[in-house]
């Protein structure tokens, strides 16, 4: 759901304790916490296979 809601290509990272170094899309980065658990969502360049 959310792919077509929002376009495809994010990527989510949930947890207590992760470090993270990722590129990304303008306009595709969230991060937030709930409590003690840290959620980062971001989205990527889709770009077709070369064949």
């Amino acid at each position: 759901e959310f792919d077509s809601s929002y376009g495809p290509a994010w990527h989510c990272i949930v947890g207590t304790s992760f470090g993270s170094y990722v590129t990304h899309s303008l306009g595709g980065f969230l991060y937030f916490s709930i409590d003690k658990v840290y959620i980062l969502l971001f989205k990527t360049a889709v770009e077709p296979l070369d064949h």
